[in-house]
């Protein structure tokens, strides 16, 4: 993937009716980041073809596969929910908890370090609060 994003760049998309915006590694033939599901399947199954690739993978699975392996790696939970498009974060976490069995013990070590001054930390002196309290 980064091969990819360093000889082609990424798709900008603006906000917009039927759009999300951000940045994408790939495009629609309408230029936007609204996937047009049998597009994506013919590109996947002429690209497993390709590369010799004879074992079922579905572009679903494959979502499952980027969301577990940054998951279990410590990619933030809200991060993933904004890349696989869930309203919630709640979503992502009871559907990939199972794969971040060890969350709980690295917060445990990084507090360790960080009050046994192992790991130094740089955050903002000021906070602005995402949500006001009522």
């Amino acid at each position: 993937m980064q091969e990819h994003v360093r000889l082609h760049g990424t798709f900008r998309v603006e906000e917009g009716p039927n759009r999300l915006e951000g940045d994408y590694l790939f495009s629609n033939v309408g230029r936007t980041n609204i996937l047009m599901y049998s597009l994506v399947d013919r590109l996947w199954r002429n690209a497993k073809k390709a590369a010799g690739i004879k074992r079922r993978i579905t572009t679903h699975w494959l979502r499952h596969f980027l969301a577990s392996a940054d998951l279990s790696k410590g990619v933030p939970v809200t991060d993933m929910a904004e890349w696989l498009g869930h309203r919630d974060p709640r979503i992502t976490h009871q559907t990939y908890a199972h794969v971040m069995p060890d969350a709980p013990e690295r917060l445990r070590s990084l507090m360790d370090a960080v009050f046994t001054m192992q790991t130094e930390l740089s955050l903002p002196l000021e906070f602005e609060a995402v949500v006001e309290a009522a």
